[in-house]
């Protein structure tokens, strides 16, 4: 019987190796012998692999269960870099170079690994050198991924639901999101009546030491294994099955009904507070919203007693957005940026317009400066047409838009602009934006990027669009605030962040030649001289460059660099031809608007057809 169970266990280790990356396609009395080779480690949520600076001994396969992988800054903080999945490599680039653990890994969830201590490495690098090789193969492509700053498409995922706030999950949310996910790979849902009813009764409520657990263990273990999505429903109480969900999610998602009561219920009191440290998965927050056009609000109720890293806005029986939130937790997400360039901006409305006609999904969407404008108004509400009549009514009809005033900080005063960026996103917060957005500025006092994903609209745009000196600053917890084309005019990076990869399209409005001059004005010009040649119907202009127009272009400048390395990392970068227009021709919407849209309708339709037939 021992040996009959030691040959199982053999054989199932052997099948881990082969689905791994490092070992597939090798043969099977191969592995065999790779299985003698390793040990197996287990960790439960919250226990340390390994510690940046740690000698490099051995090197890990995850079975099952997912890792984290964190790095710390200079400032001494730990940022998160990555996560390992099931069937990944963890440790080997350590264990090549023989230098120390480059990065601290944590387990999120119950964890089963292989380990292969330094001596079994070199014994199979020496036996099987195509070993070496897939290494090599599986570094490389780490190496390029971080390269471009690109996640990867999560290929296997675990979630828990649990409801948030009074109200228990909707089934039919739960169908719907199940429908999602079911549109990208394998997925089973599995709740406390499918463990009894499979596994036996009252298996899903024994705690981790009773007489069922292992076999439930192994059970679930299964079903990963089967299936790419697995979604564990948890009870509307912070049962045993509860607490067995949360210990084996990769993610959590905590969904409550938008216009019912956000105080935290039991399970959230238990394992979801603010700091605590209990639940190891990332948590998400799911507003769940009746399909009545009214928009969300309030969502900053909900976000301050919950650890949670974000929200995300669905509405009741819309299929569209439960698509859309599989896609942002599996990495397939789609995310629009848009840079800044001030009028040329508007060629945006175009790209968008493309976007929809194609029917290519926009599930985030960010930007700078006018990119940031544009992208706030569509993230309200996702209309075109809405969004074509607060441009219209924004930079065409609205007159005088540009105050000018003494120029002791800025030339215009920005009052008529602040204005009309209150009219048109009211009191919208960015969290109760229906899609992901973000909009970024440059601190002028810590001369760094700051990264907007919160707070008034309005408030956090206007700073995005304050070109130094044409806008004054704006002031923000101490610090002073201008235009985010200063430091990062095309957010791609950002986006990454925010989509967990997926697919970035980018649109780039700022030309890399601009300003061309005919002719040399010397070294010296009087402004005086241009005043009184201007105010004479008899005389030549000169051709010179407006002050607004150099302080616009050295804007701009500031971030080139930056820029180019951002575009050549999203999937796809446009550069609709709007050259011809000024930086400051807001008239010129609607000419604009269409040239961006016939440029991106040509090379979205050519790229789509690419991308679709691969």
């Amino acid at each position: 019987m021992t040996s009959s169970l030691q040959s199982k266990s053999r054989s199932k280790t052997a099948a881990l190796l082969g689905a791994t990356d490092l070992f597939a396609d090798q043969e099977e009395s191969l592995l065999c012998e790779f299985a003698d080779r390793c040990e197996r480690v287990y960790l439960a949520p919250g226990e340390v692999l390994m510690r940046e600076g740690d000698p490099a001994d051995c090197l890990y396969i995850l079975a099952t269960g997912r890792l984290r992988v964190q790095v710390k800054q200079l400032d001494g903080v730990e940022a998160t870099v990555a996560e390992v999945g099931r069937h990944e490599v963890v440790g080997e680039m350590a264990i090549i170079s023989e230098e120390p653990r480059s990065a601290t890994v944590v387990a999120i969830r119950d964890s089963e690994l292989l380990m292969f201590s330094r001596e079994e490495f070199d014994r199979i690098v020496d036996e099987h050198p195509r070993a070496m090789l897939k290494i090599a193969r599986v570094i490389a492509g780490r190496l390029r991924r971080s390269s471009r700053s690109q996640g990867v498409s999560r290929r296997e995922l675990s979630i828990t639901l649990i409801p948030a706030g009074k109200a228990p999950i909707l089934s039919r949310c739960v169908r719907e999101l199940d429908k999602g996910f079911s549109q990208i790979g394998s997925t089973l849902v599995i709740d406390s009546d499918f463990v009894d009813e499979h596994v036996g009764p009252g298996a899903a409520n024994e705690d981790q030491y009773g007489s069922t657990s292992d076999r439930l263990l192994t059970w679930l273990n299964e079903q990963e294994a089967k299936h790419q999505y697995i979604i564990y429903r948890a009870d509307d109480s912070a049962t045993n099955w509860t607490r067995r969900c949360l210990r084996m999610s990769d993610r959590v998602l905590a969904v409550g009904l938008a216009h019912g009561d956000p105080t935290r219920n039991e399970i959230e009191e238990e394992l979801l507070k603010r700091g605590d440290s209990k639940i190891f998965a990332q948590a998400e927050l799911v507003r769940v919203h009746e399909n009545d056009g009214t928009p969300p609000s309030h969502t900053s109720d909900w976000l301050g007693p919950r650890d949670v890293r974000g929200c995300h806005h669905v509405r009741d029986g819309v299929k569209q957005d439960f698509e859309r939130l599989a896609r942002l937790l599996t990495g397939r997400a789609f995310g629009l940026v848009l840079g800044g360039g001030g009028a040329r901006g508007l060629a945006h409305v175009g790209v968008i317009r493309a976007l929809k006609e194609i029917g290519i999904p926009i599930d985030a969407i960010g930007g700078t400066s006018m990119g940031a404008i544009i992208a706030g108004l569509y993230a309200m509400n996702s209309d075109l047409e809405t969004m074509y009549e607060a441009c219209n009514l924004f930079f065409v009809k609205q007159k005088r838009m540009l105050d000018v005033t003494f120029p002791a900080i800025s030339l215009i005063s920005g009052k008529r602009i602040s204005n009309a960026l209150e009219v048109a996103f009211r009191d919208t917060q960015i969290e109760d934006l229906w899609l992901k957005y973000f909009c970024v500025s440059s601190n002028l006092t810590r001369a760094e990027t700051n990264v907007h994903n919160d707070g008034p609209c309005w408030q956090r745009i206007r700073a995005s669009i304050s070109l130094p000196g044409i806008l004054p600053p704006v002031y923000h917890e101490g610090d002073l605030l201008v235009d985010g084309g200063v430091t990062n005019n095309l957010p791609v990076d950002v986006m990454r962040t925010v989509c967990g990869g997926g697919t970035i399209i980018a649109v780039d409005v700022s030309p890399k030649v601009d300003m061309r001059q005919k002719e040399s004005f010397g070294d010296a010009i009087s402004g005086w001289r241009i005043l009184s040649r201007g105010m004479n119907p008899f005389a030549d202009s000169l051709d010179v460059p407006t002050i607004a127009n150099v302080l616009v272009r050295t804007t701009l400048l500031g971030s080139s660099s930056a820029r180019a390395s951002n575009a050549q990392s999203a999937d796809i970068c446009l550069y609709p031809p709007v050259d011809g227009a000024g930086l400051l021709e807001f008239q010129a919407f609607e000419g604009v608007a269409e040239a961006g849209y016939g440029y991106a309708a040509q090379e979205l339709e050519k790229w789509w057809s690419e991308r679709t037939r691969q």
